[in-house]
């Protein structure tokens, strides 16, 4: 017998990251990013940037598995 869980399983989704450098610590940052490629309203202030020339567009559930996967080098490089 199926569990309703087992039959609402999550689809995968497109997750865009944009890798960016921090001003004050020098450190990279995994920040998420829209279809245009603009940061939200916080990252922006954080960062000081609104826009990104390119990001990487992956298929993950979770953005932890977003975030492994850039890492590990996978995913697909948009440049607009």
């Amino acid at each position: 017998m199926k569990t309703k869980a087992k039959s609402l399983k999550k689809s995968l989704s497109v997750i865009r990251i944009a890798v960016l450098e921090n001003p004050a610590t020098k450190r990279q940052v995994y920040a998420r990013v829209t279809q245009d490629g603009k940061l939200g309203k916080r990252d922006a202030q954080h960062l000081g940037v609104k826009k990104v020339a390119t990001w990487t567009e992956v298929e993950a559930k979770t953005w932890a598995q977003a975030t492994k996967a850039v890492k590990a080098g996978r995913g697909r490089k948009v440049a607009p």
